[in-house]
């Protein structure tokens, strides 16, 4: 038998390109055609187990790897002949991974598996298409259903059972064939420094906090399973071999430390294993920290841990049912003692969610905003909380009527609302994100000023460049985008400074700037070939650029192919990018890097 397994939907029919967060929730970036994307964990590890396990033939395909529509992905899928298509979907691209299901159907005659955050939520609204839904965490039944004939049950449902979570020492490594787990590390995820792989120390969360869909999908509740440290530390030192490139690892468990004696205990064996000269970076729970877990993981090679701070509103944080998640002072505690050792810390902050007023928002914004001024988080990432299908916030929703009239692409906390909370809207909701984006350049310029222009003199001198007709690009936050203007107009004073962003943008950039030559596009999202018409591209070849700038919001500037697209096409001889460290870094060695 031949068993394809397959993620979601690369691309949606919108143009936007699709960022599943493993068992958590999907997002997406229009026109980003080179944007990063996360190793589909759980399919991975089940392709491992298939392959270990069972005599068929399998095979893994990942369209947000190499960045598929539906009508190739469809393709794509038939011409493996499979007996048996098994796809992991999420709310946000069902109706596409459906289209995809029911496009292999009908080419092949194969029977389809559906699995992930929307069809164990609704798994009568795949009906027709699928032969078998398998509800919650899907690696143990899955394995069961096809080392036993693929007989499916009479409703068509494999129903979640608590006693069908795999017990995590037993798991193989994930799939490294038919995918590479190196691809994905030099997608570069932008919160990594370092050419990372993604490492899963344990599955779960001990946690439940009403938006989760990990806890309420997956898991069935609060879980959590560690593997041995001993394992963990040999699949570190098996890829650090396979992969000589690559520069450390990223442990992307739902909360790494949730269990901090092992926590310990891992950092000390990779220490122990002479792995710290490689750079960790951990999803972690700030509130389970000591100082003697921060320390060890320090040393060990830990340069970085991501923590969910969320609110900093006692409602907020009683509506999302954070519990022990939510403690300010032993925030205030972490985050000292993680600045004092060097260890930086990412954090995530939410908006919108239950018993949020724009009131309570804002004291999370104002938060936001002073932790990066006090440089007391390296960065931060504000989404817009989403009651996402199957989990206590979207029944609460469903319930109190608070949910717009939005398709399924809608459910994603990356780009809008897709509700109305009692006095407040999701328009307000909407508003106020973009008020934390502007806090957040705000912050980030008064934080990050002087350390930008120091590296940036210096990079001037080593690079040793005098652009006489330089391009900027709009590529990244706009606090940079600021910085990298001034920097290039007060070190070429006599340059003739070109910029090209989009239309809607000009305003705020050419103000107080009568010597910036703006060269505007209209097309959303991401700056892509596709978007350069005719007229943009006269008004560039009047301009003549010498040499191009390319501003990276990530320290390794990778993910910005498209961005040299446009540069290659307009035919610029020098490409440099400039990070947010104030660094001139030639293009074609970033992309080596």
């Amino acid at each position: 038998m031949k068993i394809v397994l397959a993620n979601c939907v690369g691309i949606d029919g919108a143009g936007w390109y699709i960022i599943p967060y493993p068992s958590r929730w999907t997002t997406s970036a229009k026109g980003h055609s080179d944007a990063f994307t996360y190793y589909p964990r759980d399919l991975g590890y089940l392709s491992s187990l298939l392959k270990r396990d069972t005599g068929h033939e399998i095979k893994l395909v990942d369209a947000c790897l190499t960045r598929m529509d539906k009508e190739d992905y469809a393709k794509l899928i038939a011409g493996e002949k499979p007996d048996w298509l098994l796809m992991e979907s999420s709310t946000r691209t069902i109706n596409e991974d459906m289209w995809v299901a029911r496009a292999v159907k009908a080419a092949t005659g194969a029977k389809v598996a559906m699995t992930g955050q929307h069809p164990t939520t609704y798994p009568r609204s795949v009906e027709g298409v699928c032969d078998l839904v398998i509800k919650g965490e899907y690696l143990k039944p899955a394995l069961e259903f096809f080392r036993n004939g693929a007989k499916t049950p009479a409703s068509g449902v494999i129903e979640f059972d608590r006693g069908n979570l795999i017990d995590v020492d037993e798991l193989p490594l994930p799939e490294d064939g038919d995918i590479s787990r190196l691809a994905y590390a030099m997608k570069g995820d932008p919160i990594c420094r370092y050419r990372e792989a993604q490492v899963y120390a344990s599955r779960g969360c001990p946690y439940r906090c009403v938006y989760c869909v990990a806890c309420h999908t997956y898991y069935g509740g609060p879980d959590y399973r560690a593997r041995n440290a001993d394992s963990v530390v040999a699949e570190l030192d098996m890829l650090f071999t396979k992969y000589p490139s690559l520069e450390g690892a990223f442990f992307d468990d739902e909360i790494h430390n949730a269990n901090i004696a092992r926590t310990k205990k891992l950092a000390r064996a990779i220490t122990a294993a002479g792995l710290d000269g490689k750079r960790y970076d951990a999803m972690c729970a700030y509130q389970n920290f000591d100082r003697e877990a921060l320390e060890l993981m320090k040393r060990a090679g830990y340069y970085q841990v991501r923590v969910g701070v969320e609110t900093a509103s006692d409602t907020v944080a009683q509506g999302l049912q954070l519990g022990a998640k939510y403690r300010p002072d032993k925030l205030n505690s972490f985050l000292d003692t993680a600045k004092e050792i060097g260890l930086g810390v990412y954090a995530t902050f939410t908006l919108g969610g239950p018993g949020a007023t724009a009131e309570e928002d804002g004291k999370t914004v104002k938060l936001m905003r002073q932790l990066i001024e006090s440089d007391l988080i390296s960065d931060c990432q504000v989404s817009i909380c989403t009651p996402q299908p199957g989990t206590p916030f979207y029944d609460w929703a469903l319930e109190a009527g608070a949910l717009v009239d939005r398709g399924w692409e809608d459910f994603d906390g990356g780009v809008s609302s897709v509700i109305d909370l009692p006095g407040y809207t999701g328009g307000q909701i909407e508003s106020v994100r973009l008020d934390a984006l502007h806090a957040y350049d705000e912050a980030r310029k008064t934080r990050d000023g002087r350390v930008f222009y120091d590296n940036w003199d210096k990079s001037v001198k080593t690079a040793g460049i005098a652009p006489k007709r330089p391009l900027l690009f709009r590529s990244s936050r706009d606090w940079h985008i600021e910085m990298c203007l001034n920097a290039v107009r007060q070190s070429w004073t006599e340059a003739e400074v070109g910029f090209l962003c989009h239309e809607g943008h000009r305003a705020g950039f050419e103000n107080n700037r009568p010597w910036l030559k703006i060269l505007p596009y209209g097309r959303e999202g991401f700056l892509s070939v596709d978007g350069l018409d005719g007229s943009l591209l006269d008004n560039i070849a009047r301009f003549a650029p010498d040499t191009a700038f390319i501003p990276s919001n990530s320290y390794h500037c990778r993910g910005y192919g498209n961005v040299l697209e446009v540069a290659e096409r307009l035919s610029i001889r020098d490409v440099y990018f400039i990070n947010s460290a104030g660094e001139i870094i030639p293009a074609r060695r970033s992309q080596a890097r």
